[in-house]
């Protein structure tokens, strides 16, 4: 797996607090994460279209992370 945005989404669906820091700062947590300034804005706008794409693209199609404070 090479996309770091999908290496992101995982790492946060196993890490609570990594989770509860993104629901914070989404932004700030991509930008900390090493992310892209493409992949942050996707984070930032909550993409989910954009998101959905790469986790397929990455066979990651049945990631589901809930992001509810």
């Amino acid at each position: 797996m090479n996309d770091l945005l999908v290496k992101f989404l995982i790492a946060m669906d196993k890490d609570e607090k990594l989770k509860q820091q993104y629901v914070s700062d989404p932004k700030g947590t991509a930008e900390a994460f090493g992310l892209s300034d493409e992949d942050v804005q996707i984070c930032a706008k909550n993409d989910i279209d954009a998101i959905k794409s790469r986790c397929e693209a990455e066979g990651a199609d049945n990631l589901e992370i809930s992001h509810s404070k």
